[in-house]
């Protein structure tokens, strides 16, 4: 028995390509290898019932079962050569593509941009346009003060000190101005050196947290990855008992390749502050927190969390730089998209508005149980996807109080689906 005689698609994810449109889907990989592909309704079908044990034959006959149209095997032949050919299934030819990608990666001394003339203009001037509209729309902040500048500008003295900000990961084009607002923030009231960027892992971990070594390459200009604090961290993780706990946070490179939530970070930054001031990054990529909201435990319990969390404080306390916290985060992800039996009232928009101001005053109390408990005693039914990264940041910076900026509900024309965002400043 071969996998091409008994195909099995590899853990992707199949949606509805267009709003309102069911004749059309999108076959995507979220690990990005094998990228994205539309198929019509029938094909993406058929992908549904490759599974590993049906053969060709009975994959056409379920298929006849299930749709009540006649299907030919040749037809079906067609669809698993053309999957094959983009390395949706998962055989032999897919491991030693995937090996070869990992392979090469690695060996990269900067992350390219994986999202550049995609999610955002790759082009350097018209993406400087592209961001600075993010600015000036009726819904953002206005014009950078430090627009214009070259050198040494410094942020408007305060009796409490920016330890971090609240952004999204939402598509520029729904979330620009909440972008805009953290990142005003951070130009005009931190002269912080080093960003800690903690971006919600959206592909599975093998641990908790994931740590790069890697620079970030933008459109605009390289985000440097501090070393020498990484390596500072390594230790301190190590010297609280568990080696293996430092070696875990770098064994899981390959998620970053693809990943958005630092991504669309570090092009922010390098866009109000590239140029203007010296600034280093530390990327960490956090998994989910879903376990810990099942058993209705605290992560801060877990050895796990508070251990890197505490080598964490300990390696910021210790750095001698000014450091800024960056959480990469979105809220709510409700409607039939995201697995929910109706489509979206009024009243259900509302609940979720009512529920993300909860949330966020939680979280600008500097309350990181606070946070977690109100999503755990709901099961997360509204799927809280910046739940882990917001937790850590609140954990590891203790503001005093926050401060929300901007919320916002990028809501489908159809109603099939809300995904709900803000940004935020959190002050000691």
């Amino acid at each position: 028995m071969t996998l091409l005689t008994h195909p099995r698609v590899r853990s992707l994810e199949l949606v509805p390509l267009g709003e309102g449109d069911q004749s059309m889907f999108a076959l995507r990989d979220p690990y990005g290898i094998a990228g994205t592909v539309a198929l019509p309704m029938g094909a993406a079908i058929l992908v549904t019932l490759m599974n590993g044990e049906r053969t060709l034959g009975e994959i056409r006959q379920e298929f006849e079962r299930q749709v009540g149209k006649s299907l030919t095997l040749p037809d079906v032949e067609r669809v698993v050569r053309q999957l094959d050919e983009r390395f949706f299934l998962d055989n032999d030819r897919f491991v030693a593509h995937e090996s070869t990608m990992v392979a090469e990666y690695q060996s990269l001394d900067v992350r390219p941009a994986a999202h550049s003339g995609g999610a955002y203009q790759e082009e350097p001037a018209a993406l400087r346009d592209q961001l600075g509209n993010l600015f000036t729309h009726e819904d953002g902040p206005g014009l950078l003060p430090s627009e214009g500048s070259t050198e040494g500008e410094s942020p408007t003295a305060s009796s409490s000190e920016l330890c971090g900000v609240m952004s999204p990961h939402i598509d520029l084009h729904r979330g620009g101005p909440a972008f805009a607002w953290a990142y005003d923030r951070i130009v005009t009231e931190s002269d912080a050196q080093l960003f800690v960027i903690l971006g919600t892992a959206h592909t599975p971990l093998k641990g908790m947290f994931s740590v790069s070594r890697k620079h970030f390459a933008t459109p605009l200009g390289i985000a440097r990855t501090d070393r020498s604090f990484v390596d500072d961290l390594a230790t301190r993780l190590s010297a609280r008992g568990d080696a293996s706990k430092a070696a875990q946070i770098f064994s899981d490179e390959m998620p970053h390749r693809n990943e958005h939530s630092i991504e669309f970070q570090t092009l922010l930054l390098e866009y109000v502050l590239g140029g203007r001031r010296d600034y280093s990054i530390l990327p960490i990529l956090v998994g989910s927190f879903h376990p810990f909201v099942m058993h209705n435990r605290s992560p801060g319990d877990s050895p796990v969390v508070a251990d890197f969390v505490a080598a964490l404080r300990e390696t910021v306390d210790a750095c001698g730089k000014k450091v800024c916290f960056i959480a990469g985060v979105d809220l709510g992800h409700i409607g039939q998209q995201f697995g929910d039996e109706q489509l979206l009232t009024d009243a259900r928009l509302t609940e979720q508005w009512t529920d993300d101001q909860y949330l966020l005053s939680a979280a600008c109390q500097g309350d990181s149980e606070a946070w977690f408990v109100h999503v755990a005693a709901q099961g997360d039914r509204n799927r809280i996807c910046g739940l882990a990264p917001t937790y850590t940041m609140l954990l590891a910076t203790q503001p005093q109080r926050g401060e929300l900026l901007k919320y916002d509900q990028a809501i489908a024309d159809d109603r099939t689906s809300c995904v709900s965002f803000a940004s935020a400043a959190f002050y000691r």
